[in-house]
């Protein structure tokens, strides 16, 4: 007679190793639209930082990391971090920035679509076991 208070999960192992497939499948394909959507926020930032040579705005920079992707605004330009923080010589202090950060947090929720609908379409195409 089969034990009545037992459960067993059939299938748990091919379960664990699809979704550590899948898991390793979903960060390049986030990062590929990230690389898209940082692109965008780049974009957005360099045409609202101040122009006196086109240095500042020519400096947003978009790059793939370990971690994924950072947008920059000012590498080598020693006025970059007054011009986006201030706090001297008359430019009141900003410590989340002027350009690069707010541009970059309105479109947090681009962000959050923008993975929810990759991790949908690739759980969907993925060939579960």
């Amino acid at each position: 007679m089969p034990d009545q208070n037992r459960i067993e999960f059939v299938g748990l192992d091919e379960a664990y190793h699809d979704m550590a497939t899948w898991a390793s499948q979903l960060g390049p394909a986030v990062e590929i639209k990230a690389m898209v959507l940082a692109g965008g926020v780049a974009s957005r930032t360099a045409a609202q930082v101040p122009v006196l040579s086109g240095a500042l705005a020519a400096s947003v920079n978009v790059a793939a990391t370990s971690t994924g992707v950072d947008v920059s605004l000012g590498a080598g330009l020693p006025y970059a971090g007054w011009i986006e923080f201030g706090g001297s010589r008359g430019r009141p202090l900003v410590p989340e920035g002027r350009y690069l950060y707010p541009t970059a947090l309105a479109a947090e929720s681009d962000f959050i679509e923008l993975a929810e609908d990759v991790a949908n379409d690739t759980a969907r195409r993925f060939p579960w076991s």
